[in-house]
């Protein structure tokens, strides 16, 4: 897979993963004809390999709980392979065989180009299975950023606590440099206690938001194929989560035959910086075209399920580009054929910092934890008058 120069941890297979690898195809397609059930066991992340398998954590305070579910295989066993999650530190794993949402299109039988072969670190506790879910609430953010992680469930992300809600919160890290160290205590200590963090062992780095969000697409997919929404929303965003649910039911209700779109800011016409001295530079040899696909910004945007899956389908099949939302609602939907739509209630910019300016919008940008909390407090005041 090829990553930015300046932020990539590619790993190589050997000649002996390579023995490995067939061997485990061998043995597996054979136990799969005799019982219908394929039990994958420790090889599989050693080899880097996934039949749609989890190994999924679900531990908190303590205690833990598993469920299993029948395999079911999509795939032609010798194509479209992804990676299996590598075991949580210090916690009990149990592995799952999970279900994968399937639809039918032809782009999915093209070859994977851009195998998203990372392992998860530590996997989340709240679970879509066996439940009503409308929204996946999915925030991309650094690993150390405590704070906002703090900020986001005591705010806007705690619209997934009101069990009415049938929303579930999950935030989306990467690991740091050192090998030796990719995930912390802290982080171990925070996953227990919240069960909502979700890490894989690419680097997390500006350059590889792309990745971040192709894992938000993963794990939704394999795990969350049930819901009807996600969102995904970066963590110096105010959400107005009520006000976007009603939005996306009306989109259902209006267009019902649409069941895979993207709603957002779009951003049409937009043309690559090649200015060496931007935050966006985007030199030629990485994006030869003169604008880029229609697109939304990637602040923050909702979109159906079935959306999230194409979306993933296609990151396997276009080259990956380090700019999140052009790559993924721009390149990805392009060739998922996944609706593109603008609502002016997703902003991009930054709408007065509160509550009487969020009646009006679904989303606003750049906003401080303490400005947060003030929108937060002054949206849900029932006392407020605008």
């Amino acid at each position: 897979m090829s990553l930015p120069s300046w932020c990539s941890n590619p790993s190589k297979y050997t000649v002996l993963k390579a023995t490995l690898l067939i061997l485990f195809i061998i043995v597996n397609v054979f136990l799969y004809t005799q019982s219908k059930y394929a039990i994958f066991m420790d090889i599989l992340p050693r080899i880097g390999i996934n039949f749609s398998v989890a190994v999924v954590t679900n531990t908190v305070n303590g205690s833990s709980s598993s469920s299993s579910f029948t395999y079911v295989p999509q795939y032609n066993i010798f194509n479209n392979f992804t990676n299996v999650p590598a075991t949580t530190n210090s916690q009990t794993t149990q592995a799952l065989i999970v279900p994968k949402i399937k639809f039918e299109n032809p782009f999915t039988n093209e070859n994977v180009v851009n195998p998203h072969s990372f392992r998860y670190i530590i996997t989340p506790n709240v679970t879509c299975t066996d439940r009503d879910v409308e929204l996946v609430i999915c925030v991309p953010i650094s690993q150390d950023n405590y704070k906002g992680r703090t900020v986001i469930r005591n705010t806007w992300g705690s619209y997934a606590y009101n069990v009415t809600n049938k929303a579930i919160l999950i935030f989306f890290i990467g690991s740091n440099l050192n090998p030796e160290q990719v995930t912390t205590d802290k982080q171990l200590s925070e996953s227990a206690q919240y069960g909502d963090i979700l890490q894989e062992d690419y680097i997390d780095c500006y350059n590889n938001l792309s990745l971040k969000s192709v894992s938000i697409l993963k794990w939704v997919s394999s795990f969350c194929s049930n819901a009807k929404f996600v969102l995904k929303a970066d963590d110096d965003m105010y959400v107005n989560i009520p006000f976007m649910i009603t939005t996306l039911r009306k989109y259902i209700t209006d267009a019902p035959t649409k069941d895979a779109f993207i709603v957002g800011s779009v951003q049409n016409n937009a043309h690559p910086i090649r200015s060496s001295s931007s935050k966006w530079y985007t030199p030629f040899k990485l994006y030869p075209d003169s604008t880029y696909p229609k697109y939304v910004s990637g602040t923050a945007y909702a979109m159906t399920v079935k959306a999230a899956f194409l979306l993933y389908e296609a990151s396997l099949r276009v080259p990956i580009f380090w700019l999140e939302d052009v790559y993924i609602t721009g390149l990805c939907a392009r060739k998922g054929k996944v609706d593109v739509n603008h609502s002016g209630y997703f902003s991009y910019g930054k709408p007065g910092a509160s509550g009487c300016s969020f009646r009006q919008h679904i989303s606003g940008h750049r906003y401080s934890h303490q400005e947060i909390l003030n929108i937060h407090k002054e949206l849900y005041d029932v006392n407020l008058q605008c």
